[in-house]
């Protein structure tokens, strides 16, 4: 995506900043659900920072890189942020997301916003082939990970019994006792701080609006919008309260992922976006 992008930018400014991209072949649900996708974009980090003798490049420093991703990539990408933040691991230098998808739960007013003029399917829409194998694996798995998560005992738990929808499931991507899981939902995350600098780009016109707002409000105040477990004086404790350096764009009557479209929002995202890079 990066590379499509910088490539309707001035040549000048390409050639200062000398970027390369990367598209990460990621495992996908439902066949591979969480944390599949988490593991894989991981081991491509890892990879890039120490790699291989055999694999033709120099390592590379983790402040030359930045995540980008859009809708699921996007949350993708800053679940990705979190995981590298949580293990100590040396931070790229920054992440992007346009129109990510943040918030499994559903719990933002815009998804559910018949105002919203989006082509995103409300939850209630999406499926999963029935009577197929990929079915038969989708629910082995789900239930495999739903028993594990229900046997924690890790701290806070991480599901609620309002999550037992008579609906069924919620999501392709994790069943409905992992959506509240930050590497699933990382608007979610007991803090957003201490994270690399984040731009996070929404139209507002799309479904997933609301929660790229609240996101960019967590990063930016962590100790403002803690999660409940650090409520009790646990925030003080934690090593993530350093606020996150976050832009937030939001573009008036646009859809979600507008780059994809031919419009001067479009070229305007484009510019901003490799000004951060640049930056």
């Amino acid at each position: 995506m990066l590379k499509s992008m910088l490539e309707s930018t001035e040549s000048q400014t390409i050639e200062e900043m000398q970027i390369g991209s990367a598209l990460i072949d990621y495992r996908l649900a439902p066949q591979n659900q969480f944390p599949a996708g988490l593991q894989d974009a991981l081991a491509a980090y890892l990879y890039l920072l120490n790699p291989p003798k055999d694999a033709g490049f120099e390592p590379l420093n983790p402040k030359n890189i930045v995540f980008s991703g859009d809708s699921a990539g996007g949350g993708l990408s800053m679940a990705l942020g979190l995981a590298i933040r949580d293990a100590g691991l040396p931070s790229c230098a920054g992440i992007i997301g346009w129109s990510p998808w943040v918030d499994l739960t559903v719990s933002m007013p815009s998804i559910l916003d018949d105002e919203c003029c989006d082509f995103l399917p409300k939850p209630s829409e999406r499926f999963v082939p029935k009577e197929s194998q990929v079915e038969i694996e989708y629910k082995e798995k789900a239930a495999a990970l739903t028993a594990k998560i229900k046997k924690q005992n890790i701290g806070p738990k991480i599901w609620h019994d309002s999550f037992d929808r008579p609906e069924g499931r919620i999501q392709m991507y994790a069943p409905n006792e992992g959506l509240a899981i930050p590497y699933v939902s990382p608007m979610l995350a007991e803090s957003l701080g201490g994270l690399p600098p984040l731009l996070l780009v929404a139209g507002d016109s799309e479904r997933l609006r609301d929660e790229a707002i609240y996101l960019a409000h967590r990063s930016a105040e962590p100790a403002k919008y803690k999660g409940p477990s650090y409520n009790a004086g646990k925030f003080e404790k934690s090593p993530f309260q350093a606020p996150t350096n976050t832009t937030l764009e939001v573009y008036e009557e646009m859809p979600h992922v507008f780059q994809m479209f031919d419009h001067p929002c479009t070229t305007k995202s484009y510019e901003r976006t490799v000004e951060f890079i640049n930056k």
